[in-house]
C-alpha cells in the first residue's frame, strides 16, 4: 500500500479536475457530505480557482499505483492553533474495499502532524456514516461532540491529536491496533 501519492488539484489537468467534481457527486459519496448539493462546472471551477490563494485549504487527487482513485483534503486550517478538519472519499468503485482508506489516512496522518508541525485533526462526518466511523474509531479519534443540521441529519465531531499519532503510530502502521485496544 505504499504507491500512494497525493497530487494538489490545481496542478492536474482540466478533465481530471472535472473527474473530481464527478466523483464528489455521485450519491454513494454525496450522501455522506455536510454539503449534499450538486456540484455545477462553475462552482466547481470558481472554487478550484480560489483554492491558489487560500491557506485554509489543501486538496489532493490521491493516486494508487498511478491511477487516480479519490480525493483527500484538509479545510478549515488554523495556522495559529495547528488545527484543520478532513476527508476523503474513494471515487473509483474498483479501488473501494481494499484497505486504501486505511492507507490513505496514515499517508495524512503522516503528512499532516510530521511535515506540517499540526497539533490536532478534526473531522465532522454524518452519524449514519457507519464505515467511516469504525475507521475512526480504529485510529483513535475521540469524540468531541454531537450537532444536528435543519434537515435533521445529525453530524459527529471527532478529534485526533499529536499526543495520540506519537503514542499509536506504530501500531496504526503496522496494522496491529484494533478499536478495542487501549
Amino acid at each position: 500500500m505504499t504507491d500512494i501519492k497525493f497530487v494538489n488539484i490545481i496542478e492536474v489537468p482540466e478533465e481530471l479536475q472535472e473527474k473530481v467534481r464527478q466523483w464528489r457527486n455521485r450519491d454513494d459519496i454525496r450522501k455522506f457530505m455536510l454539503t449534499q448539493h450538486t456540484i455545477s462546472k462553475e462552482e466547481h471551477s470558481q472554487w478550484i480557482e480560489d483554492l491558489m490563494t487560500r491557506d485554509d485549504w489543501k486538496f489532493w487527487v490521491v493516486f494508487f499505483e498511478g491511477a487516480p482513485i479519490g480525493s483527500v483534503y484538509l479545510q478549515n486550517m488554523n495556522h495559529k492553533d495547528l488545527t484543520s478538519e478532513w476527508g476523503f472519499y474513494i471515487g473509483e468503485d474498483v479501488y473501494k474495499g481494499r484497505g486504501l482508506g486505511k492507507a490513505i489516512f496514515f499517508k495524512l496522518l503522516n503528512i499532516f502532524f510530521d511535515d506540517m508541525k499540526f497539533a490536532t485533526l478534526f473531522t465532522r462526518i454524518l452519524s449514519d456514516n457507519t464505515v467511516a466511523l469504525a475507521l475512526y474509531k480504529k485510529f483513535k479519534f475521540r469524540e468531541i461532540k454531537r450537532s444536528s443540521f435543519e434537515d435533521k441529519r445529525e453530524a459527529v465531531l471527532l478529534g485526533f491529536s499529536k499526543e495520540y499519532w506519537m503514542n499509536y503510530r506504530g501500531l496504526l502502521e503496522d496494522g496491529t491496533y484494533t478499536a478495542s485496544r487501549k
